[in-house]
């Protein structure tokens, strides 16, 4: 009969609280969102927030790309034309 007072194993190293945030923030982004919600190391109500907080964020980001990337191309001169127009150039 098996003895049901054994200690479980801990939790792998990329389910420990730690590391979720810091794959979430710095490595994954969204795409560690799975990785959250799998990771028994959370609340409900904390996997929701830090959801948000990684969409934000990831937006964030995203938005402040867009943003050097326009300045950029200003800065070199070139114009932000339309596709259609560069093609029929």
């Amino acid at each position: 009969m098996a003895d049901r007072s054994a200690p479980l194993p801990p939790p792998k190293w990329y389910y420990q609280p730690w590391s979720v945030v810091l794959l979430l923030f710095f490595v994954l982004g969204p795409f560690g969102l799975p990785l959250l919600w799998k990771s028994p190391a959370f609340s409900r109500g904390m996997k929701i927030a830090l959801a948000v907080a990684v969409i934000a964020y990831s937006a964030l980001l995203v938005e402040t790309v867009l943003t050097a990337i326009r300045a950029a191309m200003a800065q070199m001169g070139l114009a932000c034309a339309p596709i259609s127009v560069a093609i029929l150039s």
